[in-house]
C-alpha cells in the first residue's frame, strides 16, 4: 500500500471517502449533503466550469493573483455554485504541506462568501482536522499554478457527471486503473492534478506523488523490480515495484519504503526542480548522451546539483546490479561506493593534456616517458574493477567544475571523439608511446559519465568550440523558485526557529517574487545581463537573520510577520539579507558602472518592496 505520510492522514482519508460518494458517485455537497443535494450536479459542474473555462482571467488582469481572479470569476454566482468551488478548493488543499492550515481556511470560506457565514467551515471541524495535516509536498507548481489544477479537478468532476450514474458508479468503484485511464482525458490536463486525485481517490494503488518526471525518475532507478508487463501503465509498473518492495523488504514498514524517506530518496531523486519532464531531466540525458554541462549564473547550484545526480547514477546501478537484500543489506558499503566511484577535477588554465591524458614526465633514470593522466589512470581502474568483478562492477561518474577555464578540446585531445556514445569500448591510438615503442591505446569505457559545470560570468557557452559543445548535453541553471525554498526549508529546521514553517510561507512567497523581478531587472541592466543573475545561494542565509531576529519573541509568531511589518516597512533580517550577502555581490558587478549607487538603489528597493497581493 502506498497510504503513507509523516502527518496523520486519518481525517484527509476520511474526507476523500466522503467526497468520493456523497459528491462525485453522488451530486451532494461534500460539507452539507443535506442542505446541497446537488452541489455536484452536473448542472452545478457546467456553471462553475463555464464561469472558469470561459472567463479565464491570465497575466496581471484582476490583480493579477489566483485569488483576486477567483473572487471575480465566481462574482453573481449562486450560493450552490460557490460551495462547489470551495469545496473544489478543500480537495486541492488536502494534500499539500506548503501551505498552512490556516490560509487553506481563509481560501475555501473566502470563495463560500462573507454573505453565508453560516456556512463556514469552522476551526472545530474534522475538515479543518484534515486541512492542518497534509500528505506530501506537491512542490511549487502546485502552488504557483493553482488555477490550472483547480481548473482540471471541476472540469475532470463535469466529465465524470456526463456519464450515466450505472457507467459513473462502476467506473468510481472498484477500478482505479480505469479511472487513471479516464483522468487521462479532458480538454485541460493537468498530470500534476490528475496524479493527487488518483492518490486521494485509491491511496493503496497510486503513490502520494504529484510529478510525472518523480515517477518516471523512480521506475529508472527501481525498474528491475517491475513484474507488470510491457502493457502496463506507468501507475501499474509503481504499484508493481511496491509490491516487490514489500516482499524483498517484509521487515520494513510503510514509512521506510517510502519513496522520499531517506533509505530510497538517495537512489533516485533530483537536484533542484523537477520540471519539463523527461525528456529534460538530466539522470535520463546522461543515460543517453554520457556527458552533460550544467551552466548558469554563480550560487545556483551546480555543483551541488553534479555531485547528487553522480550519486544517484551509483546508487541505481548498484541497486539494480547487486540487488535489494544486498544493498540494503550492506548501506554503508553503498556509501562506500558512492565516494569511491565519483571523481571530481577542478579545471583551471594550467590544466592541459598532460595532466588529462598523457606527458612526458622524469623518470627514475633521470630519462622521460609518457606517463597517463587522470582520464587514463581513472579508465585503467574501471577496467581492473570489471575484471574482477564482471556485471557486479558499478560506473563511474567524472565531474569536471569549471570546464570553461581549460581549453577542453585541447584536454582531451584524441579523446575528443571517443566521447561520442557510439565510439564509447572502441580503441584508439594515442600519440603516445610505451615502453615498448608502441602507441599507447586508449577506449573510453560505456559506463563511464562526464559532468561538467561552468558559470557564464567567467565565461560564455558560445566560447567552446561546436564540435566540443555538441558532445553535451546543456542545462540551464538559473534562479529557481524551488530550489530557494528546499534551501531556506532546510535551514528552517537548523535554526530551530520560533516563527513555524507554514505561518512564514505566505511572506517567503512574496520575497520570492522581489527575488525574481530583482533577477529580470538584472538580466535587462546594460551593464549585468543574465549571466549576472543572482543563484538560490545567495538568499539561502535568510532563515539565519529570521531566527536571530525571531528567537526570543513570544508575540506575533502566527502573523509571522517576519519580513514586512503591518505597515509594508522591511524588517530587520530582509535588510540584513541585502547589506550582508546581496549588495556586496551586486557591488562588485558594477564596479565599473557610472550609474552604479543608482542601480544599487533600484536593485535593493525591488527586493525589499512589498508585492502588492
Amino acid at each position: 500500500m502506498a497510504v503513507y505520510s509523516d502527518q496523520d492522514r486519518q481525517q484527509i482519508d476520511e474526507v476523500c471517502a466522503r467526497w468520493h460518494e456523497r459528491s462525485l458517485i453522488g451530486d451532494a455537497s461534500l460539507l452539507y449533503p443535506d442542505e446541497f443535494p446537488k452541489a455536484w450536479s452536473q448542472p452545478a459542474l457546467d456553471q462553475l466550469n463555464k464561469r472558469f473555462w470561459e472567463n479565464l482571467i491570465e497575466g496581471e488582469e484582476a490583480g493579477g493573483k489566483f485569488e483576486s481572479k477567483w473572487a471575480v470569476q465566481l462574482e453573481g454566482a449562486d450560493i450552490e455554485v460557490r460551495l462547489l468551488a470551495a469545496e473544489c478548493l478543500l480537495i486541492y488543499y488536502l494534500i499539500t504541506a506548503s501551505v498552512g492550515p490556516d490560509r487553506k481556511l481563509e481560501m475555501i470560506n473566502n470563495t463560500i462568501g462573507s454573505d453565508n457565514q453560516e456556512l463556514h467551515v469552522a476551526t472545530d471541524s474534522d475538515v479543518y482536522e484534515a486541512l492542518k495535516n497534509w500528505i506530501a509536498n506537491p512542490g511549487l507548481y502546485y502552488n504557483t499554478r493553482q488555477d490550472l489544477h483547480v481548473g482540471y479537478l471541476m472540469e475532470l468532476a463535469l466529465r465524470l457527471k456526463n456519464m450515466s450514474f450505472e457507467d459513473r458508479s462502476v467506473l468510481l468503484g472498484d477500478d482505479p486503473w480505469g479511472f487513471a485511464e479516464f483522468a487521462e482525458g479532458g480538454e485541460h490536463q493537468s498530470d500534476t492534478m490528475r496524479h493527487v486525485v488518483c492518490h486521494l481517490l485509491y491511496p493503496e494503488y497510486f503513490e502520494r506523488i504529484a510529478s510525472n518526471t518523480h515517477k518516471q525518475l523512480i521506475l529508472r532507478a527501481f525498474g528491475e523490480l517491475d513484474s507488470s508487463g510491457s502493457d502496463a501503465s506507468q501507475d501499474q509498473r509503481l504499484y508493481s515495484v511496491r509490491q516487490s518492495l514489500k516482499q524483498r523488504l517484509p521487515d520494513w514498514g510503510e514509512a521506510r519504503r517510502d519513496y522520499y524517506e531517506p533509505d530510497l530518496k538517495p537512489i533516485w531523486h533530483p537536484s533542484g526542480g523537477s520540471g519539463g519532464g523527461a525528456t529534460r531531466d538530466p539522470a535520463f540525458a546522461l543515460d543517453y548522451k554520457k556527458q552533460i554541462v550544467f551552466y548558469g549564473p554563480p550560487g545556483t547550484g551546480k555543483t551541488f546539483t553534479a555531485g547528487e545526480l553522480a550519486e544517484r547514477v551509483i546508487r541505481s546501478a548498484a541497486l539494480q546490479r547487486w540487488g535489494v537484500d544486498e544493498y540494503f543489506g550492506d548501506v554503508d558499503r553503498v556509501t562506500e561506493a558512492v565516494s569511491d566511484h565519483v571523481v571530481r577535477l577542478q579545471m583551471h588554465p594550467s590544466y592541459g593534456y598532460a595532466e588529462f591524458m598523457m606527458g612526458l614526465r622524469l623518470d627514475a633514470g633521470g630519462g622521460t616517458s609518457y606517463q597517463p593522466g587522470a582520464l587514463p589512470r581513472l579508465v585503467d581502474g574501471m577496467r581492473d574493477e570489471k575484471q574482477e568483478k564482471g556485471e557486479r562492477a558499478l560506473p563511474h561518474v567524472l565531474i569536471l567544475d569549471e570546464i570553461n577555464r581549460t581549453d577542453l578540446s585541447a584536454m582531451f585531445g584524441e579523446a575528443f571523439s571517443a566521447m561520442e556514445r557510439d565510439k564509447r569500448g572502441v580503441e584508439m591510438e594515442l600519440f603516445a608511446e610505451g615502453d615498448d615503442g608502441k602507441p599507447i591505446r586508449f577506449s573510453m569505457p560505456e559506463d563511464l559519465y562526464i559532468i561538467g559545470t561552468m558559470n557564464e560570468i567567467d565565461q560564455s557557452v558560445e566560447a567552446l568550440d561546436f564540435a566540443m559543445r555538441r558532445r553535451f548535453f546543456w542545462f540551464p541553471t538559473p534562479f529557481d523558485q524551488e530550489v530557494l525554498f528546499t534551501i531556506w526549508e532546510s535551514q528552517w529546521a537548523e535554526q530551530s526557529m520560533t516563527v513555524e514553517w507554514c505561518d512564514a510561507i505566505p511572506q517567503l512567497e512574496e520575497l520570492a517574487e522581489s527575488i525574481s523581478r530583482l533577477n529580470n531587472r538584472i538580466v535587462e541592466l546594460p551593464d549585468l545581463g543574465p549571466e549576472y543573475e543572482l543563484g538560490a545561494a545567495v538568499f539561502g542565509d535568510l532563515p539565519y537573520f529570521v531566527g536571530l531576529e525571531w528567537r526570543y519573541k513570544t508575540q506575533g509568531r502566527r502573523q509571522a510577520k517576519i519580513l514586512w511589518n503591518d505597515r509594508g516597512h522591511e524588517r530587520d533580517p530582509l535588510l540584513s539579507l541585502w547589506t550582508l550577502s546581496i549588495e556586496p555581490v551586486l557591488s562588485q558587478y558594477l564596479a565599473g558602472s557610472d550609474r552604479r549607487v543608482e542601480q544599487l538603489e533600484e536593485l535593493r528597493q525591488l527586493l525589499v518592496t512589498r508585492s502588492a497581493r
